[in-house]
């Protein structure tokens, strides 16, 4: 028996989790949270927390996935399809790691320096400008991956059994 078809199943289950995860809380949960607390600086630590944890997951996958790609890649020959899924799946990765070493790490150490709730700053503080910048850059890769994991989705689902 061979073993594509289970890594196929596999790295679909992966992306469709973390793309799913990615998902859910942008769309759904995220928009509700902000809406619904009084602080938008208890939503934001509740978000970054929740941000984390998604991150952590596509860290997680997204190495997984990799692996899984390079191996079909080695098990099939070079072909375009998994050329172009090895680079995505890369690239995906490459972002929540970078979002997470450096974007996510400056956004906490804002709000550390801020020692209260940022609302409280006015907008043209250097550090509610800062604060601000980060976090555009965070949603900005936050997107980007999503939209490159909907296209990973595809060319996996694509790939021939």
């Amino acid at each position: 028996m061979s073993v594509e078809p289970l890594l196929n199943v596999l790295q679909y289950l992966l992306l469709s989790l973390w793309v799913g995860a990615m998902f859910a809380f942008g769309a759904l949960y995220a928009p509700v949270l902000f809406r619904s607390l009084s602080s938008r600086d208890q939503a934001g630590t509740i978000a970054g927390e929740t941000l984390a944890r998604i991150d952590a997951l596509g860290l997680v996958t997204g190495g997984i996935m990799t692996v899984i790609t390079i191996m079909q890649t080695i098990l099939d020959g070079w072909q375009a399809l998994d050329l172009g899924r090895l680079l995505i799946a890369a690239a995906m990765l490459a972002l929540v790691l970078f979002s997470t070493i450096t974007v996510r790490q400056r956004l906490n150490a804002i709000r550390q320096e801020m020692g209260r709730p940022i609302d409280e700053y006015a907008e043209d503080h250097p550090l509610r400008v800062e604060h601000n910048k980060q976090h555009r850059l965070s949603r900005l890769i936050f997107s980007g991956n999503m939209a490159l994991g909907a296209v990973l989705l595809i060319l996996s689902a694509l790939r021939p059994a």
